[in-house]
C-alpha cells in the first residue's frame, strides 16, 4: 500500500473536511492502514520498501492522532485554513473567561484540602467536562460557518480545560497512590 504523505489527515482516511468526525469509521480504517503497513510485513523486503513502510506508518499514526482528538482536530482544521496559532504563546483574550480558569485553577489546587477530595475532584471533572462539551458544539458550529476567528478563541478557550483535566488526572493519581 503506498500513501500519499502530502495529502491533508481527512483525504489520508476518506473522510470529509470538518470537525464532526465518525470515530468508528475513523478507528476501522486505522486498523486497516495498520495491518497493511505495519513494519513486521516488511521484514523480508528491501531496506528502502521497509524504510516507507516506517514512515507510512509513522504518517498514518499521526494523523489518527490528529482526528481522534478534539483539541488536535480544532488546530489542524485551523491549521489547514491558515488560522493556525501558537498554542504556546497565544491565549484568549476574552477577560471574563481568563477570570473563570484562574478560579478554575483555584479550585483545582484546594482539592487537596477538601473534607473528600475524590468527591470534589469528581464533581470537578464532570463541570470541566461539561463546559469542554459545550466549548466542543461551539467550535464545531463556528469553523462550519466559516468564523475562524470565533473557531480559534474556541479552540484557545478548549485548551484550557485540557490542562484543567490533565492536572484533574494526576491529583486522581495522587489519590489512587495514597489510597494503595
Amino acid at each position: 500500500m503506498n500513501i500519499d504523505l502530502t495529502r491533508n489527515y481527512f483525504e489520508l482516511f476518506g473522510l470529509s473536511e470538518g470537525f464532526e468526525v465518525d470515530q468508528e469509521e475513523l478507528a476501522s480504517k486505522y486498523r486497516a492502514f495498520q495491518s497493511a503497513l505495519h513494519p513486521d510485513r516488511f521484514t523480508g523486503r528491501s531496506d528502502q520498501e521497509q524504510r516507507l513502510s516506517v514512515q507510512h506508518t509513522a504518517f498514518v499514526n499521526e494523523a489518527y492522532s490528529v482526528l481522534k482528538n478534539d483539541l488536535k482536530r480544532a488546530h489542524y482544521l485551523l491549521g489547514l485554513q491558515d488560522a493556525e496559532f501558537d498554542a504556546d504563546t497565544e491565549t484568549s483574550r476574552d477577560a471574563e473567561f481568563l477570570m473563570q480558569q484562574m478560579e478554575s485553577h483555584e479550585r483545582v489546587a484546594e482539592l487537596d484540602h477538601a473534607p473528600d477530595p475524590g468527591a470534589a475532584l469528581e464533581q470537578l471533572a464532570c463541570e470541566f467536562k461539561q463546559q469542554q462539551s459545550e466549548l466542543i458544539s461551539r467550535f464545531s458550529a463556528e469553523y462550519a460557518r466559516g468564523d475562524l476567528g470565533a473557531a480559534k478563541d474556541s479552540a484557545l478557550k478548549l485548551q484550557f480545560y485540557e490542562r484543567l483535566t490533565n492536572q484533574l488526572r494526576e491529583k486522581q493519581e495522587k489519590l489512587d497512590e495514597q489510597l494503595l
